[in-house]
């Protein structure tokens, strides 16, 4: 249950409404990735392009107004668009730098979790830490096994995986806020 004391109850409303909303286009959107991981990771790929892009036009506008001379500023907002126009025009390797990524956290999340797990060992649910951390292991397992040519797949499912949770999350979310939004 939420507190919502010194919550304005109609933002909570349209909190929970665009909560609500948005988790059921993320949900929707996962799933599409998932049914067609080849079409999910291109439009991952394409998508991250854009916002390079338009990161490094936005860094390039702060740059101009507030670092002129700098080197390194001007470098970054090279940097950024590049990289953004770089992922737009060849997406295939632009995937399968993706899923080396991916293979990297996972490999990194895997050793987090053991290290977490170990450290709540003698609490209940330590094991849950470890479970996670096995998995994240296997799954950047996978990732280095099949590279480049398994990249188009993983990273359309791992995206449309990640897509689902959110939207439920985000959805969730909504509905505690709405219900939140309406207790007196």
């Amino acid at each position: 249950m939420f507190i919502t004391s010194n919550i304005n109850k109609e933002k909570l409303k349209e909190f929970s409404t665009l909560s609500i909303v948005t988790g059921i286009i993320m949900t929707i959107a996962g799933i599409l990735a998932i049914t067609n991981p080849v079409a999910g990771s291109l439009a991952f790929v394409l998508f991250l392009g854009a916002l390079f892009i338009v990161s490094g036009i936005t860094q390039a506008v702060i740059t101009f107004k507030a670092h002129q001379k700098s080197l390194g500023a001007w470098f970054k907002v090279l940097m950024l668009i590049i990289t953004g126009v770089l992922l737009i025009l060849w997406p295939g390797s632009g995937i399968a730098a993706v899923a080396i990524l991916f293979a990297a956290y996972f490999f990194v999340d895997a050793f987090a979790s053991f290290q977490m797990a170990l450290d709540l060992k003698p609490l209940k649910g330590w094991w849950i830490s470890l479970l996670n951390g096995i998995l994240s292991f296997i799954l950047g397992i996978v990732m280095l096994i099949g590279w480049p040519f398994s990249a188009p797949f993983v990273v359309g499912v791992i995206v449309g995986v990640s897509f689902i949770m959110d939207g439920i999350v985000l959805v969730m979310l909504g509905i505690m806020a709405k219900k939140g939004a309406y207790d007196n």
